[in-house]
């Protein structure tokens, strides 16, 4: 090869070793340049904050044992949302303390002559107590009036409410010489039962999304007296308040939270007494899943001394004129450890 081939041969190979250097220099400065967009820097979240804080669950309800063993009727007739598997530890407290829980569950509905809610009724007059929670229909005439009969005679009355669902009503034919009757709707609140004792329950569930048990729908409550006392922080879910008019006083606040129907924010009564009767807009601090929540278990074993403390006359809600009065307990199941 000639010599002036030989450097032209080179030259070439040192112009294209340029290129490829100068090209891969660019490359680098290009995407080192501030015209482009940089990923962003983000901190790492911490996972931590996802864990829920541990809810207190080491309680036990407790009921106090007297001299004389109380009779303590859970109604269940009225399609309540509550069973004695759900209420287990209010129900074994107050058996293990020797008293007796009936649920009743209804009488015959072809008695000849005979007014809606007399098994009811004949039920109460041989009861210290009465338990209300939940109820899908509501409570006819008859019956409010012998939860008044029962509660002025010092019978022990709990008024446990939902908030409220769709309703319904429901009716039965009328037969010559049977009795008839027809039923609406209770939405889950006993509110012809409280509107007789000065209470109504709220149409909306109470929410707190800053302090919370790990859920916005359970929202803690407190009080300093009568039910209430010891109780600094109850967890009560989807809770609906209480309104009190007449001799009827709250005993139980929820502070600091807002109502579903109306976002408004304040402080709310979640229960309230008047007399015998005890009103509470929540059913779940009762159940096997939370009544050793918090202090839950402070409130219900308060709730238990509440029914089995009152001084009640034998006999009432007196029985219809004309009427022998019958055997008491019809259509009740007597609960035993």
């Amino acid at each position: 090869m000639r010599a002036r081939e030989v450097a032209r041969s080179v030259a070439v190979v040192a112009v294209v070793a340029a290129v490829v250097v100068a090209a891969a220099f660019a490359g680098g400065f290009l995407l080192d340049s501030p015209t482009q967009s940089e990923a962003p820097s983000a901190p790492a979240y911490d996972a931590n904050e996802l864990v829920a804080e541990p809810i207190d669950d080491g309680g036990s309800v407790t009921a106090p044992a007297g001299d004389e063993s109380k009779t303590v009727v859970i109604d269940v007739s009225h399609g309540n949302g509550v069973s004695e598997n759900s209420l287990q530890p209010f129900v074994d407290a107050l058996v293990a303390a020797g008293h007796e829980v009936q649920l009743f569950g209804g009488g015959s509905s072809s008695t000849i002559g005979a007014e809606p809610g007399a098994a009811f009724n004949e039920t109460l007059r041989g009861a210290d107590a009465l338990v209300v929670a939940s109820p899908a229909t509501s409570y006819s005439s008859n019956e409010v009036a012998g939860v008044e009969a029962f509660a002025d005679a010092g019978g022990r009355v709990l008024l446990a409410a939902e908030p409220p669902t769709t309703t319904s009503t429901t009716s039965t034919v009328s037969i010559p010489g049977l009795t008839s009757s027809s039923s609406v709707s209770a939405s889950g609140q006993p509110a012809n039962l409280a509107a007789s004792f000065g209470v109504s329950f709220g149409d909306g569930y109470l929410y707190d999304m800053a302090e919370n048990a790990n859920n916005f729908q359970s929202v803690y409550a407190g009080g300093d007296s009568g039910v209430a006392d010891g109780v600094g922080d109850a967890i009560l879910t989807d809770a609906t308040p209480v309104t009190t008019g007449g001799d009827a006083s709250p005993v139980l606040t929820a502070s600091s939270v807002s109502l579903s129907s109306t976002r408004d924010e304040g402080s709310y009564a979640v229960a309230a007494r008047n007399g015998n009767v005890l009103a509470v807009g929540d059913t779940d601090f009762l159940t096997s899943g939370a009544a050793t929540e918090g202090d839950n278990d402070v409130l219900a074993s308060n709730v238990a001394a509440f029914l089995v403390t009152g001084d009640k006359e034998a006999g009432a809600p007196a029985a219809p004129a004309g009427s022998s009065g019958g055997q008491t307990g019809t259509g009740s199941t007597v609960v035993t450890a």
